[in-house]
């Protein structure tokens, strides 16, 4: 691909990637396997926590008792 000499960026994305996979890659290549399977079963499971917890918060799980409105409640000026 011919940019005419200036710099051609990634996207975020893209450099996110490939950030990850090299840091996968040095990791992960000298590591036993009794150190790495359970090292990636423990970063699996804090994604999976951690994509839970979003989709509980952007699909309405169960609100906190500060976040509850009682419609019976009037308001007081």
């Amino acid at each position: 691909m011919d940019t005419g000499g200036e710099w051609a960026l990634a996207s975020r994305w893209g450099t996110a990637a490939d950030i990850v996979r090299l840091v996968f890659s040095l990791f992960f290549h000298d590591l036993p396997e009794w150190v790495r399977y359970p090292l990636l079963a423990f970063v699996c499971a804090v994604v999976v926590h951690l994509g839970l917890g979003w989709l509980r918060e952007r699909f309405g799980g169960p609100a906190d008792e500060d976040e509850v409105v009682h419609e019976s409640e009037a308001d007081v000026r």
